[in-house]
Protein backbone atom coordinates (compact mmCIF):
# COMPACT_ATOMS: atom_id res chain seq x y z
CA UNK A 1 0.00 0.00 0.00
CA UNK A 2 2.77 2.43 1.01
CA UNK A 3 4.78 1.41 -2.06
CA UNK A 4 1.82 2.09 -4.35
CA UNK A 5 1.21 5.46 -2.70
CA UNK A 6 4.88 6.37 -3.12
CA UNK A 7 4.76 5.50 -6.84
CA UNK A 8 1.63 7.61 -7.31
CA UNK A 9 3.27 10.59 -5.58
CA UNK A 10 6.43 10.30 -7.70
CA UNK A 11 4.38 10.12 -10.90
CA UNK A 12 2.32 13.14 -9.84
CA UNK A 13 5.45 15.18 -9.12
CA UNK A 14 6.90 14.29 -12.52
CA UNK A 15 3.72 15.34 -14.29
CA UNK A 16 3.56 18.54 -12.24
CA UNK A 17 7.05 19.49 -13.47
CA UNK A 18 6.03 19.23 -17.13
CA UNK A 19 4.35 22.10 -18.99
CA UNK A 20 0.64 21.58 -19.53
CA UNK A 21 0.41 19.98 -22.96
CA UNK A 22 3.76 21.56 -23.90
CA UNK A 23 2.69 25.17 -24.33
CA UNK A 24 -1.05 25.36 -23.70
CA UNK A 25 -0.54 28.32 -21.35
CA UNK A 26 2.07 30.12 -23.45
CA UNK A 27 2.74 32.99 -23.21
CA UNK A 28 2.53 33.69 -19.49
CA UNK A 29 5.16 36.44 -19.42
CA UNK A 30 7.02 38.83 -21.70
CA UNK A 31 8.75 37.51 -24.82
CA UNK A 32 12.23 38.60 -25.86
CA UNK A 33 12.95 38.98 -29.57
CA UNK A 34 16.65 39.23 -30.32
CA UNK A 35 17.68 41.13 -33.44
CA UNK A 36 21.36 40.38 -34.16
CA UNK A 37 21.96 43.79 -35.73
CA UNK A 38 22.10 47.40 -34.59
CA UNK A 39 18.86 49.42 -34.28
CA UNK A 40 17.46 51.12 -37.35
CA UNK A 41 18.01 48.44 -40.00
CA UNK A 42 15.43 46.35 -41.82
CA UNK A 43 15.58 43.47 -39.35
CA UNK A 44 15.15 45.78 -36.38
CA UNK A 45 12.32 47.84 -37.84
CA UNK A 46 10.39 44.86 -39.21
CA UNK A 47 10.63 43.13 -35.82
CA UNK A 48 9.30 46.20 -34.01
CA UNK A 49 6.42 46.72 -36.45
CA UNK A 50 5.22 43.10 -36.51
CA UNK A 51 5.89 42.19 -32.90
CA UNK A 52 4.10 45.28 -31.60
CA UNK A 53 0.93 43.84 -33.13
CA UNK A 54 1.78 40.28 -32.06
CA UNK A 55 2.11 41.48 -28.46
CA UNK A 56 -1.46 42.79 -28.59
CA UNK A 57 -2.71 39.53 -30.09
CA UNK A 58 -0.94 37.31 -27.54
CA UNK A 59 -1.67 39.58 -24.59
CA UNK A 60 1.92 39.75 -23.38
CA UNK A 61 4.63 42.38 -23.90
CA UNK A 62 7.39 41.77 -26.42
CA UNK A 63 10.85 43.22 -25.78
CA UNK A 64 13.09 43.82 -28.80
CA UNK A 65 16.76 43.41 -27.87
CA UNK A 66 19.54 44.35 -30.29
CA UNK A 67 22.68 42.24 -29.88
CA UNK A 68 24.99 43.12 -32.75
CA UNK A 69 28.52 42.05 -33.54
CA UNK A 70 30.33 39.27 -35.40
CA UNK A 71 28.12 39.71 -38.48
CA UNK A 72 25.01 38.82 -36.52
CA UNK A 73 26.44 35.76 -34.80
CA UNK A 74 26.49 37.19 -31.27
CA UNK A 75 22.73 37.56 -31.17
CA UNK A 76 22.14 34.22 -32.88
CA UNK A 77 24.35 32.46 -30.34
CA UNK A 78 22.32 33.95 -27.48
CA UNK A 79 19.15 32.41 -28.89
CA UNK A 80 20.88 29.15 -29.75
CA UNK A 81 21.80 28.75 -26.07
CA UNK A 82 18.46 29.94 -24.67
CA UNK A 83 15.91 27.67 -23.03
CA UNK A 84 13.41 26.22 -25.55
CA UNK A 85 10.45 27.62 -23.64
CA UNK A 86 9.12 30.05 -26.24
CA UNK A 87 10.33 33.22 -24.52
CA UNK A 88 13.38 33.88 -26.70
CA UNK A 89 13.07 34.39 -30.45
CA UNK A 90 15.66 35.20 -33.13
CA UNK A 91 14.67 37.67 -35.87
CA UNK A 92 17.01 37.64 -38.86
CA UNK A 93 17.56 36.97 -42.57
CA UNK A 94 19.60 34.33 -44.47
CA UNK A 95 22.62 36.59 -44.90
CA UNK A 96 23.46 35.76 -41.29
CA UNK A 97 23.23 32.06 -40.47
CA UNK A 98 23.28 30.86 -44.06
CA UNK A 99 26.66 32.49 -44.83
CA UNK A 100 28.64 32.21 -41.57
CA UNK A 101 28.64 28.38 -41.29
CA UNK A 102 29.62 28.03 -44.94
CA UNK A 103 32.81 30.07 -44.50
CA UNK A 104 33.65 28.51 -41.14
CA UNK A 105 32.67 31.42 -38.88
CA UNK A 106 30.00 29.52 -36.93
CA UNK A 107 29.77 25.96 -35.66
CA UNK A 108 25.98 25.99 -35.86
CA UNK A 109 23.60 26.72 -38.74
CA UNK A 110 20.02 27.84 -39.22
CA UNK A 111 19.07 24.17 -38.96
CA UNK A 112 20.04 24.30 -35.27
CA UNK A 113 16.97 26.47 -34.63
CA UNK A 114 13.24 25.86 -34.93
CA UNK A 115 12.13 27.90 -37.93
CA UNK A 116 8.75 29.48 -37.18
CA UNK A 117 7.92 31.66 -40.17
CA UNK A 118 8.92 34.66 -42.26
CA UNK A 119 7.07 37.95 -42.61
CA UNK A 120 8.20 39.40 -45.92
CA UNK A 121 11.05 40.44 -48.15
CA UNK A 122 13.12 43.51 -48.82
CA UNK A 123 14.59 44.18 -52.26
CA UNK A 124 18.29 44.77 -52.85
CA UNK A 125 19.24 47.59 -55.22
CA UNK A 126 22.42 47.97 -57.27
CA UNK A 127 23.17 51.67 -57.68
CA UNK A 128 25.70 54.33 -58.64
CA UNK A 129 26.13 58.07 -58.20
CA UNK A 130 23.55 60.15 -60.08
CA UNK A 131 26.12 61.62 -62.48
CA UNK A 132 27.85 58.28 -63.17
CA UNK A 133 28.36 57.48 -66.85
CA UNK A 134 26.53 54.15 -66.63
CA UNK A 135 22.78 53.78 -67.13
CA UNK A 136 22.51 49.99 -67.14
CA UNK A 137 24.24 46.98 -65.63
CA UNK A 138 25.39 45.95 -69.12
CA UNK A 139 27.37 49.18 -69.38
CA UNK A 140 28.93 48.55 -65.95
CA UNK A 141 29.86 44.95 -66.79
CA UNK A 142 31.35 45.97 -70.14
CA UNK A 143 33.45 48.63 -68.39
CA UNK A 144 34.65 46.18 -65.71
CA UNK A 145 35.72 43.71 -68.39
CA UNK A 146 37.46 46.43 -70.40
CA UNK A 147 39.22 47.80 -67.30
CA UNK A 148 39.87 44.85 -64.94
CA UNK A 149 40.64 45.85 -61.37
CA UNK A 150 39.82 49.53 -61.86
CA UNK A 151 36.08 49.82 -61.17
CA UNK A 152 35.58 50.32 -57.42
CA UNK A 153 32.78 48.19 -55.93
CA UNK A 154 31.95 48.62 -52.24
CA UNK A 155 30.85 45.56 -50.29
CA UNK A 156 30.82 44.14 -46.79
CA UNK A 157 33.16 41.17 -46.64
CA UNK A 158 31.26 37.87 -46.25
CA UNK A 159 27.94 39.72 -46.22
CA UNK A 160 24.89 39.64 -48.49
CA UNK A 161 26.41 42.50 -50.52
CA UNK A 162 29.55 40.41 -51.04
CA UNK A 163 27.66 37.32 -52.16
CA UNK A 164 25.39 39.36 -54.43
CA UNK A 165 28.49 40.57 -56.26
CA UNK A 166 29.91 37.03 -56.39
CA UNK A 167 26.67 35.80 -57.97
CA UNK A 168 26.84 38.59 -60.56
CA UNK A 169 30.50 37.83 -61.22
CA UNK A 170 29.83 34.10 -61.64
CA UNK A 171 27.02 34.80 -64.09
CA UNK A 172 29.32 37.03 -66.15
CA UNK A 173 32.21 34.55 -66.25
CA UNK A 174 34.26 36.33 -63.58
CA UNK A 175 34.71 40.03 -62.88
CA UNK A 176 37.84 41.67 -61.51
CA UNK A 177 37.05 44.77 -59.45
CA UNK A 178 38.76 46.98 -56.89
CA UNK A 179 37.06 45.94 -53.66
CA UNK A 180 36.19 48.80 -51.30
CA UNK A 181 35.16 47.87 -47.73
CA UNK A 182 31.62 48.85 -46.82
CA UNK A 183 29.99 47.25 -43.80
CA UNK A 184 26.32 48.16 -43.73
CA UNK A 185 23.95 49.89 -46.14
CA UNK A 186 24.61 53.39 -44.79
CA UNK A 187 28.37 53.05 -45.20
CA UNK A 188 28.06 51.85 -48.78
CA UNK A 189 25.61 54.62 -49.69
CA UNK A 190 28.03 57.20 -48.29
CA UNK A 191 30.86 55.53 -50.23
CA UNK A 192 28.98 55.99 -53.52
CA UNK A 193 27.88 59.56 -52.80
CA UNK A 194 31.37 60.55 -51.68
CA UNK A 195 33.11 58.99 -54.67
CA UNK A 196 34.90 56.40 -52.52
CA UNK A 197 33.46 53.72 -54.79
CA UNK A 198 31.75 53.57 -58.18
CA UNK A 199 28.99 51.07 -57.50
CA UNK A 200 27.48 49.06 -54.66
CA UNK A 201 24.34 47.38 -53.30
CA UNK A 202 21.97 48.13 -50.42
CA UNK A 203 18.41 47.52 -49.34
CA UNK A 204 15.96 49.48 -51.49
CA UNK A 205 14.40 51.20 -48.48
CA UNK A 206 17.80 52.59 -47.48
CA UNK A 207 18.58 53.80 -51.00
CA UNK A 208 15.19 55.26 -51.97
CA UNK A 209 15.57 58.62 -50.13
CA UNK A 210 18.85 59.27 -51.96
CA UNK A 211 17.25 58.46 -55.31
CA UNK A 212 14.52 61.00 -54.55
CA UNK A 213 17.10 63.61 -53.52
CA UNK A 214 18.98 63.10 -56.79
CA UNK A 215 22.19 61.78 -55.23
CA UNK A 216 22.18 58.25 -56.67
CA UNK A 217 20.48 56.23 -59.40
CA UNK A 218 19.46 52.58 -59.35
CA UNK A 219 20.62 50.42 -62.25
CA UNK A 220 18.98 47.15 -61.21
CA UNK A 221 17.14 45.26 -58.52
CA UNK A 222 18.45 41.88 -57.41
CA UNK A 223 14.99 40.41 -56.80
CA UNK A 224 13.75 37.50 -58.99
CA UNK A 225 10.89 39.63 -60.37
CA UNK A 226 10.39 43.38 -60.59
CA UNK A 227 9.91 44.95 -57.21
CA UNK A 228 6.34 45.50 -56.05
CA UNK A 229 7.47 48.74 -54.43
CA UNK A 230 9.64 49.98 -57.30
CA UNK A 231 8.56 48.29 -60.55
CA UNK A 232 10.26 50.95 -62.66
CA UNK A 233 13.65 49.31 -62.13
CA UNK A 234 14.68 46.24 -64.18
CA UNK A 235 16.02 43.14 -62.47
CA UNK A 236 19.48 41.72 -62.99
CA UNK A 237 17.89 38.77 -64.77
CA UNK A 238 16.14 41.08 -67.24
CA UNK A 239 19.55 42.54 -68.06
CA UNK A 240 21.06 39.16 -68.85
CA UNK A 241 22.66 38.56 -65.45
CA UNK A 242 21.58 35.28 -63.89
CA UNK A 243 21.76 36.41 -60.26
CA UNK A 244 19.21 37.21 -57.59
CA UNK A 245 19.14 38.10 -53.91
CA UNK A 246 16.55 39.35 -51.40
CA UNK A 247 16.28 39.74 -47.64
CA UNK A 248 13.73 37.35 -46.13
CA UNK A 249 12.92 38.35 -42.55
CA UNK A 250 12.45 35.21 -40.45
CA UNK A 251 11.63 34.26 -36.86
CA UNK A 252 13.28 31.28 -35.17
CA UNK A 253 13.06 29.62 -31.76
CA UNK A 254 15.73 27.63 -29.90
CA UNK A 255 15.89 23.97 -30.93
CA UNK A 256 13.43 21.85 -28.99
CA UNK A 257 10.75 24.51 -28.53
CA UNK A 258 7.35 22.73 -28.39
CA UNK A 259 5.37 22.80 -31.61
CA UNK A 260 2.29 24.03 -29.73
CA UNK A 261 4.17 27.24 -28.87
CA UNK A 262 5.45 27.68 -32.40
CA UNK A 263 1.95 27.15 -33.80
CA UNK A 264 0.52 29.84 -31.50
CA UNK A 265 3.25 32.23 -32.56
CA UNK A 266 2.69 31.48 -36.25
CA UNK A 267 -1.03 32.17 -35.91
CA UNK A 268 -0.34 35.48 -34.17
CA UNK A 269 2.15 36.60 -36.83
CA UNK A 270 -0.19 35.59 -39.63
CA UNK A 271 -2.98 37.59 -38.02
CA UNK A 272 -0.69 40.60 -37.54
CA UNK A 273 0.21 40.59 -41.23
CA UNK A 274 -3.48 40.79 -42.13
CA UNK A 275 -3.66 44.22 -40.47
CA UNK A 276 -3.51 46.95 -43.18
CA UNK A 277 -1.66 49.27 -40.80
CA UNK A 278 1.12 46.71 -40.28
CA UNK A 279 1.36 46.09 -44.03
CA UNK A 280 1.61 49.84 -44.71
CA UNK A 281 4.24 50.39 -42.01
CA UNK A 282 6.35 47.58 -43.47
CA UNK A 283 5.90 49.03 -46.96
CA UNK A 284 7.30 52.36 -45.76
CA UNK A 285 10.43 50.46 -44.72
CA UNK A 286 10.72 48.84 -48.15
CA UNK A 287 9.38 45.49 -46.99
CA UNK A 288 6.68 43.59 -48.85
CA UNK A 289 4.57 41.74 -46.29
CA UNK A 290 4.10 38.07 -47.10
CA UNK A 291 3.60 35.34 -44.53
CA UNK A 292 5.43 32.05 -45.09
CA UNK A 293 5.14 29.11 -42.70
CA UNK A 294 8.12 27.12 -41.46
CA UNK A 295 8.20 24.75 -44.45
CA UNK A 296 8.09 27.55 -47.03
CA UNK A 297 10.67 29.59 -45.11
CA UNK A 298 12.98 26.60 -44.74
CA UNK A 299 12.81 26.06 -48.50
CA UNK A 300 14.08 29.60 -49.12
CA UNK A 301 16.88 29.18 -46.58
CA UNK A 302 17.85 25.86 -48.17
CA UNK A 303 18.11 27.53 -51.57
CA UNK A 304 20.12 30.46 -50.21
CA UNK A 305 22.49 28.17 -48.30
CA UNK A 306 23.15 26.08 -51.40
CA UNK A 307 23.93 29.26 -53.36
CA UNK A 308 26.30 30.59 -50.71
CA UNK A 309 28.05 27.22 -50.44
CA UNK A 310 28.60 27.03 -54.18
CA UNK A 311 29.90 30.59 -54.38
CA UNK A 312 32.13 30.13 -51.32
CA UNK A 313 33.69 27.01 -52.81
CA UNK A 314 34.18 28.63 -56.20
CA UNK A 315 35.93 31.60 -54.58
CA UNK A 316 37.97 29.51 -52.10
CA UNK A 317 36.36 31.15 -49.07
CA UNK A 318 35.79 28.01 -47.01
CA UNK A 319 38.14 27.57 -44.07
Amino acid sequence: MKKNLFCILVAALMLWGLPAHAGDNWPEKSIQVIVPWAPGGGSDLSARIVMDKVANILGQPVVITNISGAAGLNGALRVNRAAPDGYTILWEHPANLAIAPVIGKAKYTWKDFEMACSIGTSDIAIFVKKDAKWNSMKEVIDDIKANPGKIKWSLGVNSASHFTFLAISESMGGLKIMQIPGAGDKTRIINVMGGVCDITTAGYAAVAPYVESGDVKILAMASPQRSVLAPQYPTLIEQGINAESVFLYSAEFPKGTPQAIISKFQAAVQKALQDPEVVELLKKQGIVAQYKDSAATNAVWEKESALYLRLAKANKMIR
